[in-house]
């Protein structure tokens, strides 16, 4: 769609319809990066439900969807299953070198993977795929490592915004609008 498209470079545009596979962090970019605990001790958290729903819509078109997260939540597992996200991994130490692996796993190339991410960890993710994000929000340490930076803050709908520029470039788009 030309509305979405025309906040994005041509660069941009061009990287997004290459996408095969999408893997993201949770705490910073599908959450706000706070954590509560209730007075029994779980872990509570927040998700927007703008990026849960754009996932079926990546998943009609074949595009794989991932978490790769630092910390281990059980939110989180509840949140991928009802979701039906293709990969959950958490409490990764090194995320590069799962990436990879579900990069060799899944055959695809570094111009096929958009990786999502908010911290430190996530920097050495961002040099090895062909589409680094990061949500508004972050350090500018990382804002300075990515390819692109979302114009919404974590846990405000980022996975939704990427999903919906590789949906547009892909011309994917128009045709869920549209019915």
């Amino acid at each position: 769609m030309e509305r979405i498209l025309s906040n994005y470079s041509k660069d941009e545009i061009k990287k997004a319809a290459e996408i095969k596979a999408i893997f993201f962090d949770v705490d910073g970019v599908l959450t706000d990066g706070k954590i509560i605990y209730d007075e029994t001790g779980n872990e509570i958290k927040k998700f927007n439900v703008r990026d849960g729903l754009i996932i079926s819509h990546l998943k009609k078109i074949g595009i794989v969807t991932g978490i790769i997260s630092g910390r281990e939540s059980a939110a989180v597992t509840k949140r991928s299953l009802e979701l039906k996200i293709d990969i959950c991994y958490q409490a990764i130490i090194n995320k590069a070198s799962l990436c990879n692996k579900l990069m060799e796993d899944h055959n695809l190339k570094k111009a096929e993977v958009v990786f999502i991410g908010d911290d430190i960890n996530d920097l050495p993710v961002f040099k090895m795929v062909g589409l680094s994000v990061c949500p508004a929000d972050a350090a500018t340490y990382i804002r300075d490592n990515v390819d692109f930076v979302t114009s919404v803050k974590g846990g405000e709908g980022v996975l939704r915004e990427i999903a919906d520029l590789v949906l547009a470039a892909r011309g994917e788009m128009e045709k869920i609008v549209n019915g």
